[in-house]
């Protein structure tokens, strides 16, 4: 992996209220025509101390294929008995962006998509910061996330292409991010 030179967007201080959000999905948005979100997970922090985490399975028309199932862990059963309505998954992930003065992902430009499909746009004073992109050196690829967490030597918890273990990782990168300065 290589390495931006940082550039101090946050000049060393992270935001004092900050979410990490992540989806799981049936299919990636730019190349199916009927992707739903099958998992959404957002962990809150306060400067770089993790205050509350939540995540939820929610129910759709689109199946959760054997490739999503082996990927993420989460079956089409698993949807169909713990999931929550569209529009539970949206009141209750609204409610948890209110306040946060960042929304961060790793890969932003996906988590949007997510928060379209649930109907959420996020506030005027809300902005958004990709952890994914911010890490890019030019004319490099985007780095995936286990590469960032083996660079940066970063302790991950739980199950990869789970989202609140993903969002909560994004959350540590944002941090560590931060304290060298990029």
């Amino acid at each position: 992996m290589i390495l931006p030179e940082p550039r101090d967007r946050f000049r060393g201080r992270l935001p004092k209220r900050w979410v990490a959000i992540d989806f799981e999905t049936t299919g990636i948005w730019s190349k199916e025509p009927d992707v739903a979100v099958i998992e959404v997970g957002l962990i809150t922090f306060e400067g770089d101390h993790e205050v509350a985490a939540w995540s939820t399975l929610v129910k759709s028309d689109s199946p959760v294929s054997d490739f999503i199932a082996e990927l993420t862990g989460i079956t089409q059963l698993m949807v169909d008995t713990d999931g929550v309505s569209l529009d539970d998954a949206g009141d209750a992930l609204a409610e948890r962006l209110a306040g946060a003065e960042l929304v961060i992902a790793h890969n932003m430009a996906f988590d949007i998509e997510g928060l379209d499909w649930l109907g959420i746009e996020l506030g005027r004073d809300q902005h958004t910061f990709c952890t994914m992109k911010g890490l890019t050196a030019p004319d490099q690829k985007w780095p995936r996330l286990e590469e960032v967490v083996a660079e940066f030597h970063i302790k991950t918890e739980g199950q990869a292409h789970r989202a609140e273990s993903d969002a909560r990782t994004a959350g540590r990168v944002f941090i560590e991010m931060v304290r060298r300065g990029y």
